[in-house]
């Protein structure tokens, strides 16, 4: 089957480690050792040619440009792909002060203020050796101009001087060596508090509106402080009031102090909220760091990607936009900033663009195969698809990167494997791993549990076991938690969940218990009432908390192992308490709805628990989140299993209930509802039924697959099930026959107004669409 899509996946997949971002049609099985090699080499010669003629444009004292050599990307220079380079060493231009008057002046600021601006700015671009353009140099004076603390470097060196003295105070939780060192307040700067305290959006608001400059530069640090130490709630409302009109705080200072409220408060005032329209954390830092007042040379980095990890998605864009279009000068740790945050919002087009722009900062840290930027590749890799282009099925993400010069380490191949794997194509994933193998990448946990995961979907229980060998010979990956909680789970599946006929149930849940109790506390079980009095724990018992999905699966094996009715239902009620009460370890497993499925399940053939099976529901709808545990909502397969209840027993009315409280909630039906109403019909032994959601299922689009055979087992007499699909097909081609002979018999069917508005609208878009080019 070489045209089928899976083939084709893994020839693109090959055919790019040949040939770096471009996967060519081939019709034989490429050699994946060969091709990525050929694909890593190609990359590290282009990385090594780049290197070489860097060091020999240094060697012969040839300027690569202003903004390459200190992270700057104009608007021009980043859409062309490459920033300007210059031919002749030059000083960079200063700036005269008569244009920063013009420029002061024309923006409502104080001209007298121009002479300190101008210093400012020329010693800056002497220091980082900057030309700016006139637009940047604009927004440079702007932004230094409406400083408040422009016309004193003793202001911002106080000001230094007390921030890393609070900051260190706070960070080792120690008092102030000298009170001396923080600003104090005067009986003036008393009495503005007392407003802040009292109105901050009031009375203190309108005071700070009509106050004059230099008042509002002698009080602005002293009062800051105060607030960062006493209240910085307050301080947050303080710092929106004094951020509005033309004096503001130095960009500096406000940084500072969003930084040290972020490093200690985040947690206390992440749910902030200020204002009529309730305005929160991430709402205050856009506004406080908002890009339009980032100064263009040297701005605090810290603060610019304290934005970026805060700030919500217009605003991450907005940044990203800025920097390029204004020049602002940046560093490779505030580009990689962007990239972790596009990828955190599935944003890959904007991510990858981030990451194209790395190379021009010329960073010896942060190269294209440093592991700081190699640990954002393997992030972004987690968002890689397989998508159809115009030379055929292809990874998304994973040429891009190679083009870039990404050599792609164990952790990142580790990515792709389990990419390879997600895709259906089995063999896909063996080629990935076959190459990782020649290549002599060690493999780590995370291999083993992509392996483990996917041998365990494809119930190949021999490689189950082979894996398992392979990790008892290694003894750091055996006691490594998500190594061992995936193989309980393959024992689970191969075990209790597919429970085989002739084994012992009994025995099966013991073998289970026996094996979690090596890796886990037994205690939460207790808890639940689900460990048997007489059980005796194994003397090498662990005494680590379970992880949800080890609880879980002890939950499901045990109701699978053959308990009863009562037992469940006695269980549910100890579960719905401990969820209730926000037990540690029990609680999380409300996050999901797998462990409220298998009690559904393990009632659903008992009448008698059929109101447990309703309140089980119930309680999904009406939970509230207790604690850090966000309780879930019933899920289109919880609906399904209710339904199936009462399928199962025969009881349609109520089965209609449950239809009606799904449509309610938006529920649609899927592959997944249709099979668990085939499944609830076939137990029950109604053929009819059974039959028409066959249909039905089929109707609407689904196809009949495995889980829909596997359901028909159940059939005592299945011959009954064909005889009773046939009736329904002959019963629905005499439906159709009877409307036909009827139409015809009954002659032309007279047409309404409505219908002929119909068609003469019709055959006006007809006509419309003829004349179209």
């Amino acid at each position: 089957m070489l045209f089928c899509p899976k083939e084709l996946a893994r020839a693109r997949l090959q055919a790019l480690l040949r040939s770096p971002g471009h996967l060519h049609r081939t019709f034989r099985t490429p050699n994946n050792r060969h091709t990525l090699r050929c694909a890593l080499n190609h990359t590290s010669t282009a990385v090594q040619q780049s290197q070489e003629q860097h060091q020999s444009r240094i060697a012969n004292n040839t300027p690569e440009g202003d903004s390459q050599k200190h992270g700057v990307l104009s608007a021009s220079s980043a859409d062309a792909g490459a920033p300007r380079t210059s031919n002749k060493v030059t000083g960079p231009r200063l700036v005269s002060k008569r244009s920063i008057k013009n420029i002061m002046t024309a923006n409502g600021l104080d001209p007298s203020d121009a002479s300190t601006v101008q210093q400012r700015l020329n010693f800056e671009i002497q220091r980082e050796k900057r030309n700016l353009s006139k637009s940047s140099i604009a927004i440079a004076a702007i932004t230094r101009g409406r400083s408040l603390y422009n016309a004193s470097g003793n202001s911002l060196r106080t000001w230094q001087r007390a921030y890393e003295e609070l900051y260190k105070a706070k960070h080792y939780q120690r008092q102030i060596n000298s009170d001396n060192i923080i600003p104090s307040l005067n009986p003036t700067g008393e009495k503005i508090l007392a407003k802040i305290q009292e109105d901050c959006n009031g009375a203190f608001r309108k005071f700070w509106e009509t106050c004059r400059r230099d008042v509002k530069a002698q009080h602005w640090q002293p009062l800051a402080f105060w607030l960062l130490q006493n209240d910085p709630k307050l301080f947050l409302n303080f710092l929106i009031v004094t951020m509005k009109g033309k004096d503001t705080p130095d960009f500096t200072m406000v940084t500072d102090s969003l930084l040290y409220i972020d490093n200690f408060y985040y947690e206390e005032l992440k749910d902030w909220t200020t204002g009529p329209r309730s305005h929160g954390y991430s709402w205050m830092i856009e506004y406080c760091l908002r890009p339009a007042t980032w100064p263009i040379i040297s701005p605090p980095q810290k603060g610019i990607r304290l934005y970026i990890r805060r700030a919500r998605p217009y605003g991450v864009r907005l940044a990203f936009r800025t920097l390029k279009a204004r020049g602002v000068q940046w560093q490779a740790e505030t580009q990689l900033c962007f990239v972790y945050r596009f990828t955190q919002l599935g944003d890959v087009d904007r991510a990858l663009k981030a990451l194209k722009l790395l190379p021009r900062l010329n960073d010896p840290t942060f190269t294209m195969n440093s592991q700081g930027v190699l640990r954002h590749c393997c992030k972004l890799l987690t968002l890689d698809t397989v998508e159809d282009g115009e030379s055929g099925r292809n990874f998304r993400i994973l040429p891009q990167l190679l083009e870039m010069g990404v050599r792609p380490d164990r952790d990142m191949m580790n990515v792709v494997l389990s990419n390879a794997y997600k895709t259906g194509d089995h063999q896909l994933g063996a080629d990935m791993l076959q190459f990782m193998t020649s290549q002599d990448y060690k493999f780590d946990s995370y291999t083993y549990v992509t392996l483990l995961t996917d041998a365990v979907s494809r119930g190949d229980q021999s490689r189950v076991h082979e894996l398992i060998r392979e990790v008892d010979a290694q003894e750091e990956i055996r006691k490594n938690p998500y190594v061992a909680n995936k193989i309980f789970h393959s024992h689970y599946v191969f075990t209790a969940k597919n429970l085989d006929a002739d084994a012992d149930p009994s025995g099966v849940f013991y073998a289970m218990l026996d094996m979690y109790n090596k890796l886990h506390d037994i205690t939460p079980l207790k808890e639940l009432l689900i460990i048997p009095p007489h059980y005796t724990p194994r003397e090498d018992g662990a005494n680590t908390p379970p992880t949800p999905m080890a609880l879980y699966i002890m939950i499901a094996t045990y109701f699978r192992c053959g308990s009863s009715v009562m037992n469940v239902q006695r269980i549910y009620q100890r579960f719905h308490e401990l969820v209730r009460k926000g037990h540690p370890t029990i609680a999380p497993l409300a996050g999901t709805d797998h462990t409220y499925n298998e009690f559904l399940i393990a009632l659903r053939k008992s009448s008698r628990a059929m109101h447990t099976c309703v309140r089980i529901v119930e309680d999904m709808l009406h939970a509230s989140s207790n604690g850090p545990v966000t309780h879930t909502k019933p899920s289109y397969r919880t609906w399904a299993i209710l339904l199936s209840v009462f399928l199962w027993h025969r009881r349609p009315a109520a089965a209609e209930k449950i239809r009606e409280m799904m449509a309610k909630h938006q529920v649609p039906y899927n592959d997944v509802t249709w099979n668990l109403i085939i499944n609830g019909y076939a137990n029950a032994q109604q053929v009819q039924e059974t039959a028409a959601a066959m249909k039905a299922m089929e109707a609407e689009g689904f196809a009949l697959d495995s889980y829909t055979m596997k359901s028909l087992r159940y059939l005592r007499d299945p011959e009954r099930l064909w005889v009773a699909v046939d009736e329904l097909d002959r019963a629905a081609q005499d439906a159709e026959s009877a409307r036909f002979a009827s139409a015809e018999k009954s002659g032309p069917v007279e047409k309404s107004p409505q219908d002929d508005l119909m068609e003469e609208g019709l055959r006006k878009l007809g006509d419309k669409t003829k004349s179209k080019p």
